[in-house]
């Protein structure tokens, strides 16, 4: 178990689902982007405090950048919304696989295509706001900063060339093995993450949330399933 650490993006969520199964089977770090520090703190080892800007994404490319050289076996990604239940059901299954396979293994749980580029060639977003009431009550905010380079199919090509993975997830809800992060320079962390460290609801992240696979491309030691 202390190989594995669960990386939390929390804004104004109050993660009472920490305190459920097998939620509570696990150490989190929680990186918190309110204005606030009212949740629950159940098995949280750290809390770390953050500008409100890349929600969950750039979260989890901060957490690579900062411990490249210091990082647990297996990462876990959550973003502090997980009590939605679509959300809750997917992060579930991947914690208890890791519990099932003695938490050996990290697993990610997506959509198969034949190439991501292909599939999102020419996806673009202008307006997208938060699903979650309790972010949604503080921050109303709609309108996305455009990236300079867009749509995806062009983002795509300019950060992973012509590589051609094959999966894409949603919600920020995955598990890395650490040996599918360091086979990266760290340069390549700090690229992704300055297209979203200036705003609060930049579209790069929608285009990373389907590109993580692509960010960790290829995939040898973390295990794939269909969503």
């Amino acid at each position: 178990m202390e190989n594995v650490i669960v990386i939390i993006s929390r804004y104004n969520e109050n993660l009472s689902w920490l305190l459920e199964s097998p939620f509570n089977q696990f150490k989190y770090i929680v990186y918190n982007k309110g204005i606030n520090n009212n949740f629950e703190k159940t098995n949280v080892i750290q809390i770390i405090n953050l500008p409100n800007v890349g929600k969950c994404d750039h979260t989890y490319l901060y957490h690579i950048v900062e411990n490249y050289d210091n990082l647990s076996n297996i990462v876990v990604f959550l973003p502090g919304s997980v009590d939605i239940q679509n959300k809750k059901q997917k992060a579930i299954r991947i914690l208890n696989n890791i519990i099932k396979n003695n938490y050996k293994n990290a697993f990610f749980i997506g959509e198969y295509h034949n190439n991501i580029k292909e599939k999102f060639n020419n996806f673009s977003l202008n307006k997208f706001s938060t699903s979650n009431s309790q972010n949604f009550s503080i921050n109303p905010e709609s309108k996305l900063q455009l990236c300079r380079i867009r749509p995806y199919g062009r983002w795509f090509q300019y950060f992973f060339g012509n590589i051609q993975p094959h999966w894409s997830t949603y919600w920020g809800i995955f598990s890395i093995d650490k040996r599918d992060i360091i086979q990266h320079p760290i340069e390549r962390y700090h690229q992704l993450l300055k297209t979203v460290n200036k705003h609060s609801n930049p579209e790069a992240g929608h285009y990373l949330e389907r590109s993580w696979c692509a960010v960790f491309y290829p995939l040898f030691f973390t295990v794939k399933i269909r969503e």
